[in-house]
């Protein structure tokens, strides 16, 4: 192992402020580009389970574990230490609180990786390498000088391959050897700094452009009207980005033997995945593989089987017994009872069965077929592909995948808006979702329904869902501040997925989601029951009678829209108990589509977001329902 060139012991860097997010006084981040192999260096580091939950302030994930006592902060992907997205400020305040960072580097990506290498160590932060992904190297017949690295460097540099284990009891030991150069170029700029009370690696963040660093460095000079001291940023970015950029091609041609050039299978693949001709094909092949695993293979025959013949026909039964002998249906016990067992929402029963016989393997799905496409490298190609179309509605590329997953479950789906790379785009993507992409429970009735109707009835279903989507999303696009960003991703190279890697993913990811949904549905599903018994989801039936009137609707359909209020598959099938003509029926359909969100899915959009935003969806789903349902009663009464 090599050592820092000044000598044994690390170099005197600065200690991070302490206004600074801080998670222990001994933690280690990981850090890396995205596809690098971070989620497996950090369960192989990890002695315990990961805790995975959201970071203060963000819907951006961060998986928090331990290594030799140490705390190990898995920081999202980033290819710079920055504050131009939300994944960025993350990692920023994760390597400001850090005390030594673990920077996992891909080794077939050299040019693009060590740009954030330089940068770590030009804000002086003790870090250790990990070389990740040399079993490809050696595939590819490259050849890289690790001891030539590791002096260029100035850093312990450390060959792994992750997804086996390979150098991984090595790397554990490198982290006490983390350390960085005493000075690097990025010096020559410190003449240009404002005058702040800044450490070393806030320095670098401030010259390199940085404006929320400079404000919390200025915060506590704060002027008489409550404003910020008028200190100029500086902009160097450009000068110091190029600089950096030049030592990076310096590293790589002192380190790196290539190979001679040749055409590879892994090659033909992502040619192929990425021609518009062949790729369009291949996506949407792969699309429908990836509904037909989550939309029927999980959401409809595998949740059936658990939520049926497991749940229902023993698990409840067994509770409902058990509860109606040991708790009295009278006196002040009773509201109790009913919370517990009643048939809509019991907590002890249709609760903890729609917990763990729908939502987990849910859950546990879409989290295995998220791990798989990151792992093979297909995820960002298939946002490549899909970009142009989802562009026209204020999205990019990324809002594809939750627009997959609602088609099985919008809980799920709202969660999966975390990928897209803003707020705006994350409340655009979450509005569709619950205003016109129907789940896969719902949407197999609506099938079963739409078949007995006639073709025709189904293609005017589905062109009124493609219109109002699009409409919306315009509308949405137009009308929210700010700019949707524009698809910028790195292709990582398309590889075979590995099941140990995308299996512990799939665990850690599900155990995190969970922890935090059951509590959260527990609550509401108790809050509803609650309403229920005190004759509140009565009244809004009665409340409802208008506006079905309005629709051509029996006044029966009210209680579908509550029922739909808790789950949207409970309102259609509902809809198979009323006597309805053809166009009443299609018109149903339609409004319970674009009614509100199951109640599972608007607690999780409260929590994504905030309160006010899931009343805001809440309220604009009913009018969008009601007022789309009116038109179309109008047209077919016409008709």
């Amino acid at each position: 192992m090599g050592a820092c060139p000044h000598g044994d012991d690390p170099p005197p860097t600065d200690t991070p402020r302490d206004d600074v997010v801080r998670t222990d006084a001994n933690m280690v981040a990981l850090l890396g580009a995205p596809n690098v192999g971070k989620s497996a260096v950090f369960n192989e580091l990890t002695e315990a389970d990961a805790d995975v939950s959201n970071y203060p302030g963000t819907t951006v994930t961060a998986t928090v574990g331990s290594v030799d006592g140490r705390r190990l902060v898995d920081a999202p992907g980033t290819y710079s230490v920055s504050s131009f997205s939300e994944e960025e400020r993350v990692a920023r305040e994760v390597v400001l609180g850090a005390d030594a960072v673990i920077n996992v580097v891909d080794a077939t990506q050299l040019d693009r990786d060590l740009f954030l290498t330089h940068q770590l160590l030009d804000m002086g932060i003790p870090t250790v390498v990990a070389l990740n992904v040399m079993d490809e190297v050696e595939r590819d017949g490259d050849e890289i000088d690790i001891d030539a690295l590791e002096a260029d460097l100035g850093v312990p540099v450390v060959p792994t391959v992750a997804v086996e284990g390979e150098g991984i009891a090595d790397l554990r030991q490198a982290i006490d050897e983390a350390c960085a150069p005493a000075a690097t170029p990025v010096e020559q700029w410190f003449d240009a700094l404002p005058d702040v009370d800044a450490s070393r690696r806030e320095a670098v963040l401030v010259l390199e452009g940085d404006r929320p660093t400079l404000e919390r460095l200025t915060a506590g000079d704060a002027r008489a009207d409550g404003g910020l001291p008028d200190i100029e940023l500086p902009s160097l970015r450009d000068s110091i980005y190029e600089h950096r950029r030049r030592r990076v091609d310096a590293t790589v041609e002192r380190v790196r033997e290539p190979a001679d050039d040749r055409r590879t299978v892994t090659d033909v693949v992502d040619a192929a995945l990425l021609n518009p001709l062949t790729g369009t094909p291949l996506a949407l092949v792969g699309v429908g593989l990836v509904y037909l695993f989550i939309g029927d293979v999980v959401a409809q025959r595998l949740v059936d089987v658990l939520e049926t013949e497991v749940f229902g026909a023993h698990y409840v039964p067994w509770v409902t017994g058990l509860v109606e002998t040991t708790v009295p249906a009278s006196g002040w016990v009773e509201p109790v009872r009913f919370v517990l067992i009643n048939d809509n929402l019991g907590l002890l029963t249709v609760t903890v069965q729609y917990l763990l016989g729908v939502l987990l393997p849910l859950v546990a799905g879409f989290y295995l077929v998220i791990g798989a496409l990151e792992d093979s490298g297909l995820l960002p190609r298939l946002a490549v592909l899909t970009d142009r179309g989802m562009s026209r509605i204020g999205l990019n590329g990324r809002a594809v995948i939750p627009m997959i997953v609602g088609l099985g479950c919008v809980t799920m789906a709202v969660v999966s808006t975390r990928i897209a790379g803003s707020r705006r785009e994350r409340l655009i993507s979450t509005a569709l979702l619950g205003l016109a992409v129907p789940c896969s429970a719902q949407l197999g009735i609506i099938l079963g329904l739409l078949a007995a109707l006639g073709a025709g009835w189904w293609f005017a279903y589905l062109g009124v869902l493609l219109l109002v989507f699009g409409i919306a999303g315009v509308f949405l696009d137009r009308t929210l501040p700010g700019e949707s960003h524009g698809l910028v991703t790195e292709l990582p190279r398309v590889r075979r997925p590995r099941a140990g890697n995308v299996l512990q993913k799939t665990v850690t990811r599900t155990k995190g989601f969970l922890t935090e949904a059951i509590p959260l549905f527990a609550v509401t599903a108790a809050a509803i029951s609650v309403l229920e018994y005190v004759g509140a989801l009565a009244s809004i039936v009665r409340g409802l009678r208008p506006l079905t009137a309005a629709l051509g609707m029996p006044a029966g359909f009210g209680q579908i829209l509550v029922l739909g209020l808790v789950r949207r598959d409970f309102a259609a099938a509902g809809m198979t108990d009323l006597a309805l003509s053809a166009s009443q029926a299609f018109v149903g359909l339609v409004v319970i589509t674009l009614f509100v969100p199951c109640v599972l899915a608007m607690a999780m959009i409260v929590k994504e977001h905030d309160l006010k935003t899931g009343l805001v969806m809440w309220t604009g789903s009913w009018a969008v329902a009601f007022l789309v349902g009116g038109l179309l009663a109008a047209v077919v009464t016409v008709l």
